[in-house]
């Protein structure tokens, strides 16, 4: 388990993060979404162990960080940072020598094949390949806890895809994961909890679905020649309503879903305007 306990980081007077904490459990998903300089980044790199918070803690598995720790973790920056120089098995058997990594050609020739990278020059490689590279590197040794900046920025729709299902199927094999991203379809495609950021602080942190509600339908219909309408939640209640009306005489002109998205819960968060939600979309 990952616990984060009132973590706050100031920048000479720019306070970047204010008493954030959460938990995330094995085989959990949690994206943090936010506006720039909401304090993604910072309580990312807090949570990988590059910076210190000035006050609060993080406890992976019990443990506050330390070296142990660090070696069960893996941290995705927003920047691919490479080596144009090496080829994409020798960046990767680097990293695998770093870390000790038992077979490495074995795991290497993994990576490369699930992540449908072939054996270039770095330099050489698009936007796309690269990210993939810098996950493989992520990856190398097999560890425990996740923590991704960014993944799918600037890649294109089938890279982004791609990167989001391998996300949610290493969170299905227990890892922690823990993401940030502007791009709100993947955090609705795979994130069971959510924080939404705002000037440092959280302005929620929960499940996704209970943040975002459940689906309605709209029962749209005729009864005693006036149009009515009528909103219901479960499938149970659509079919026993639906009945109902046609028993009584009335006619079903039309039935929609309405699906509650996340951007729409966001922008009303954000507008303080959270009490109407379920209006917004």
């Amino acid at each position: 388990m990952l616990e984060v306990s009132g973590i706050s980081k100031k920048y000479g007077d720019f306070l970047a993060l204010k008493d954030l904490s959460f938990t995330v459990e094995r085989g959990e998903v949690l994206g943090i979404i936010g506006e720039n300089g909401a304090g993604k980044s910072t309580t990312l790199k807090i949570l990988a162990g590059l910076i210190d918070p000035d006050s609060g803690e993080v406890r992976y598995f019990g443990k506050r960080i330390d070296n142990d720790v660090k070696r069960r973790l893996s941290y995705l920056p927003e920047i691919d940072a490479l080596y144009d120089n090496m080829f994409v098995s020798e960046y990767l058997r680097f990293f695998a020598d770093i870390y000790g990594v038992e077979n490495p050609d074995r795991k290497i020739q993994e990576l490369m094949e699930k992540l449908s990278l072939q054996d270039r020059l770095i330099g050489n490689l698009s936007k796309g390949m690269r990210r993939k590279v810098s996950i493989a590197r992520t990856l190398i040794h097999n560890p425990d806890v996740l923590i991704y900046d960014e993944p799918t920025g600037g890649l294109d729709p089938s890279t982004s895809l791609m990167v989001a299902n391998l996300m949610r199927e290493l969170a299905e094999s227990g890892k922690i994961i823990v993401f940030s991203a502007h791009n709100m379809f993947y955090v609705e495609k795979i994130a069971d909890k959510v924080i939404i950021m705002k000037g440092g602080r959280a302005l929620y942190y929960g499940g996704l679905r209970e943040l975002m509600g459940r689906s309605a339908y709209i029962i749209e219909f005729t009864i005693d020649g006036r149009r009515k309408s009528l909103e219901v939640s479960e499938v149970d209640e659509l079919v026993k309503t639906v009945e109902k009306i046609r028993q009584e005489g009335g006619t079903i002109l039309e039935i929609d879903r309405e699906v509650p998205r996340l951007e729409n819960v966001y922008f009303a968060l954000m507008s303080g305007n959270f009490k109407n939600v379920r209006k917004v979309y």
